[in-house]
């Protein structure tokens, strides 16, 4: 397989550069609240699937848009394959 050509390398971070101590800056913050915003918005839709009862679904159309909702949430929570 043949590397595209706009591939921006980005170099690694100097040694140290991570400091577990040191006070998170204002871009760190907000990342970790749009972080835990999407995942709100991930646990309605999870409660929404949750909430249905598989009992009650009657039809082959109702048990298919179950079964696409909660395959959709699950494919989120799968792991990305591994680049070779």
């Amino acid at each position: 397989m043949t590397k595209p050509s706009n591939v921006i390398q980005v170099p690694d971070p100097e040694p140290g550069a991570y400091n577990p101590n040191r006070a998170a800056g204002k871009l760190l913050v907000a990342q970790t609240l749009h972080l835990r915003e999407a995942l709100l918005h991930q646990l309605k839709e999870l409660a929404a699937v949750l909430a249905v009862d598989p009992k009650s679904l009657k039809t082959e159309g109702e048990v298919s848009a179950y079964v696409q909702k909660a395959t959709a949430l699950l494919h989120t929570q799968a792991a990305t394959p591994a680049k070779k």
